[in-house]
This record gives structure tokens, sequence and C-alpha cells, in this order.
């Protein structure tokens, strides 16, 4: 068989696949447009969606959008977009951006508005009465439109985004004599905190950590932006991981382990419960305060209900701290077009519908998530389950919020802070030494990416 046939062969069974999604078997209306939408949600994210796509299919009789949800969507959408049979929409996240846009998988945006942005206002002005085309960049906070605006393209749109914050527990603060309304602001601060907040046993055991940097253990690479570091020069795209910010946030991480004992604090780490579930460690009284999502408010009403815990912009170093930018990690999903859609036009009129800011809030309020949107409605924080969510919405808004490095190497370079994070754990090298090592591979797998691309430089390497 030919590599076209096996490519053909893994799409259809990409496709097969899809067609177990929700919406799968719904029959369009005679005369509609149809457009197949791929998206990775499921469970309770999913069905959010599902109603979004439900509300948009009703509001209008000239498009009707399939909705399919499946596991390992970039990889069968790349597979499908190769075979020439990609679906109409795709739901990625901003990350994607860099291998998608290199390989010609996803077209950009900027065409598509220009031809139809026009259009679709005035179909939008007639059914609900909205005044201009959603999808301009005042309305959004410049770091969300920044997730999605790479190398001067606008490459999808921001579905949903996440901010990550410090989540604590209210109640172990006040047991431990801390002011629950003061959490700490400085990594000094929460060194202190953490001493106070962790219990033994009888035994010498660890009963609950102050703080646990492995918890939940998502972003091993992320230690020293929290002391003004990056991991790559944003300008040429060269990875900066051995940059002396980098150096002292992991110096900082290997602090705990030095402090507490690198054997006690994995022992303990291996009693941690699912996280989505009411052994998670939060909830279960195992760690007091850890790096966390939005999205921790719905494991929350799911299994605690009761739970009383703060969110607050993670700590910092004293040196970098301004209450007035807090730093802080930001995702994104992302609606983006394939190359080679077979309906362009439809598929941002759905598109600019879910950037309506009733969808956007809408979706991120069932979501648990902040708006990536520069203004809120007035019912916004008072709709939302997160009890903290304003702190969220500000790091969104932040001039110092940071993505996962756009570059086309960051799987392999995340990779390697993942294999590493035993090492520094268990301070079997000095930071400095283990950076080297990950700067050294990370160079690599750049200059090995360039040469493959045929030219040098750029954020996207």
């Amino acid at each position: 068989m030919g590599r076209r046939g096996a490519i053909g062969l893994m799409a259809a069974g990409a496709v097969g696949y899809a067609l177990l999604g929700p919406k799968g078997a719904r029959q369009a209306p005679r005369g509609r447009v149809v457009i197949d939408y791929w998206e990775k949600w499921t469970g309770q994210e999913g069905l959010a969606m599902e109603r979004l796509v439900d509300a948009f299919n009703a509001s209008q009789d000239r498009i009707w959008v399939r909705y399919f949800s499946m596991a390992a969507v970039d990889q069968k959408a790349a597979i499908a977009i190769a075979a020439g049979d990609p679906p109409d929409l795709l739901g990625l996240w901003n990350f994607s951006i860099p291998s998608f846009s290199a390989t010609n998988a996803i077209q950009p945006l900027d065409g598509l508005i220009e031809a139809h942005g026009a259009a679709i206002a005035r179909r939008f002005a007639e059914r609900y009465g909205d005044r201009g085309f959603p999808i301009v960049a005042e309305r959004y906070a410049e770091p969300a439109w920044d997730l999605v605006n790479v190398g001067g393209r606008l490459w999808g749109v921001v579905n949903t985004c996440s901010s990550m914050a410090l989540v604590y527990d209210r109640g172990a603060f006040r047991a431990a004599g801390l002011d629950p309304d003061a959490p700490p602001r400085t990594i000094e601060e929460l060194d202190a905190a953490s001493e106070r907040l962790t219990t033994y046993d009888g035994a010498g055991k660890l009963v609950r950590a102050g703080f646990h940097h492995r918890e939940p253990g998502w972003w091993n690479w992320i230690w020293g932006y929290w002391f003004g570091g990056h991991l790559i020069d944003r300008d040429t795209g060269d990875p900066t991981a051995t940059d002396p910010r980098n150096v002292a946030g992991y110096e900082w991480v290997q602090g705990y382990p030095e402090r507490y004992g690198a054997s006690r604090l994995i022992s303990f780490q291996s009693g941690f419960g699912n996280y989505n579930s009411a052994q998670q460690p939060l909830l279960a009284g195992k760690v007091a305060m850890a790096l966390h999502g939005p999205f921790l408010a719905n494991v929350v009403k799911t299994f605690a209900p009761a739970f009383d815990y703060g969110s607050a912009p993670f700590p910092v170093a004293a040196s970098v701290y301004d209450p007035e930018a807090p730093i802080g990690l930001l995702e994104s999903d992302m609606l983006c077009i394939p190359a080679g859609a077979r309906h362009p036009e439809e598929a941002l009129e759905f598109i600019a519908f879910t950037q309506r800011t009733e969808s956007v809030e809408a979706l991120a309020i069932r979501h648990a998530k902040p708006s990536p949107l520069a203004r809120d409605s007035a019912e916004f924080e008072r709709r939302h389950p997160h009890r903290w969510i304003g702190v969220h919405n500000k790091i969104v808004r932040s001039a110092r919020a940071f993505p996962k490095p756009p570059t086309i190497v960051w799987p392999q370079y995340e990779d390697e802070f993942n294999a590493a994070i035993g090492a520094f754990w268990q301070l079997e090298r000095p930071a400095s030494e283990i950076l080297s090592s990950i700067q050294a591979r990370a160079e690599g797998f750049t200059e090995a990416a360039r040469r493959r691309r045929g030219k040098r430089g750029g954020a996207g390497t």
C-alpha cells in the first residue's frame, strides 16, 4: 500500500472514532451547510460546548455544526489534514500553533475575516442586534490575544483560557495562626507560610505539606518564571534554560528537599489521591497550598462544596514583585480552521458566534475559567462558580502573563524538564548543572528544527 493510501486509512480511522462523539448521529436539517467540528473536551466541559453548538444551530437556518468529541484530537487532525480530508473546525491549544502553522496545517484567520467579516457582522446585527464583528484585538485582554496572534498572523481564537495561581486552604491558615485574607506574596513569604503549615505525626512522618512543588506536578518547567526568568528568547527562538533567574528558581525548588528531606517528600507524594476526586491533595488536607488553574473550582463544587479555599497570584521573588502586574502562566484552548476545510466562511461564522460576549462568558462559567476579554459583563463574576475568579482575570490581563514558550520544539523541551524533575528533587546535582544539560539538549532540538525548516531564528522555530 502506498503512503497516501495508508494516510487515508488512518484518517478514516480518526473520523470513525469521531463519529462516536455526542453529536455524530444527529441529522442536519435539509438545506443547511454542514460543518464538522472536532474537539477534545469530554464530560462537563464537552457538554458545555455542546450547548453552545446547539444554541448556534437554533439561532439561524443556514449552517449546521456537527460536534465530535475525541481523544488525541491533535494527532487525528494532523492525519486527516495530511490526507486531504480535514474537519471544518478544530479545537486545539494555543501551544499547538508552532507545529500546526509550520506545516501549514491550519490557515490564518486574517484573510478570512477580511473577506467575510463584514457580511457576518451584518447577519449578526440582524439576528442578535450586535454591533460590529466580534473578533477584533481591542475586545480581548492583550495577553490572551497574543496567545493566538503569533508571527503577526491570527491563527485562531481563544475558546477558553486558564491562568494559574496559588490556591490555599483558608481553614489550614487559620489553624496555623495565619491570616487567610493575607496569602503570601513573595517566595520568602511562601516559604515561611509553608513552614508554619507543615505538620507531622508522632513518628515524624508528614501529615500535611505546607507547599509541595510536585503537586499537581503538571508544570515542572515553570519555576524560573517566578524569579523573572524565561525559557526562550522571544526574538531569536533560542533556549534560555541557564538564565540566572531560572537557576535561582530551581535552587529554590531544591531548597525544599534540602529542608524537609527528599525521601520524606517523595514518600509523602506517593500517597496523593487523584486530581478529580475527594482525595485531591488540597481537598484531602494533604497540602495547604498548591499551584492550580481555575478549573479546580469544579472539583471543589463536585466533591467538597464546603471546602474553604482562597486564590492569589503565585508568589514571586521580592525583586520582581508588583501587585499591579502579577506573573502567571496563561494557557488557552483555541478554535481554528484547518487547511483544506470545505466551508471556511461558515466555520468562521460559527467561530464568531462563540466570540460574542454572552457566548464567551457562558462557556467560561461552565468551565470555571476566566474570561479572555478585556472587560467582563456586570454579571460575570457574580454568576461564576469560582469564588476568586477575579484573581484569575487579573492575571489574564497582566502584562506579565506568560504562555508556554511558542517554539516548535516545546514538546521535547518540556519533556527534558519532566525527565529532570527527579534529579532536581533528589539533589543529584546542583540546579545549574541540571539546567546546563537541559540547555544543551534544547539547543540541539532547536538547531535540528531550523535545519528541517531551512531557515534560522524566529519565535516559532
